[in-house]
């Protein structure tokens, strides 16, 4: 993540964590795919981070996992028009690119809990 500090208890930030089972023929594409959409997000309003984590032992499938951080549902939410309308207008399909690359993965959005 950036280093903007943040309370990462607050219940108002949704986590939006991907995680990837990616073949190591497509890994630089899909890097270079990733730093070019992480130009477009960093500059949404709400955004306040983002990190990649890559496997180092374990015995989950997935090599690869992000997240970013939002500062509320509502910018979250917003920022998913604009990323589709922006991968629209950059005839970028995300479906059928990872597909084309073997690329496996699951997605979901999160809010922290106090673990009570």
């Amino acid at each position: 993540m950036s280093a903007i500090p943040i309370d990462v208890d607050d219940p108002k930030l949704q986590y939006r964590i991907d995680t990837y089972v990616i073949p190591e023929a497509s890994r630089r594409e899909f890097d270079e795919a990733m730093q070019r959409n992480m130009a477009f997000i960093e500059k949404l309003p709400g955004f306040l981070g983002h990190v990649v984590f890559e496997k180092a032992g374990g015995p989950t499938t997935f090599n690869l996992t992000t997240m970013a951080v939002w500062e509320s549902k509502d910018a979250y939410e917003r920022a998913g028009e604009e990323v589709r309308a922006h991968y629209r207008r950059i005839g970028f399909d995300p479906p059928a690119t990872l597909a084309r690359w073997g690329v496996r993965g699951e997605q979901g959005v999160f809010r922290a809990t106090s673990g009570k």
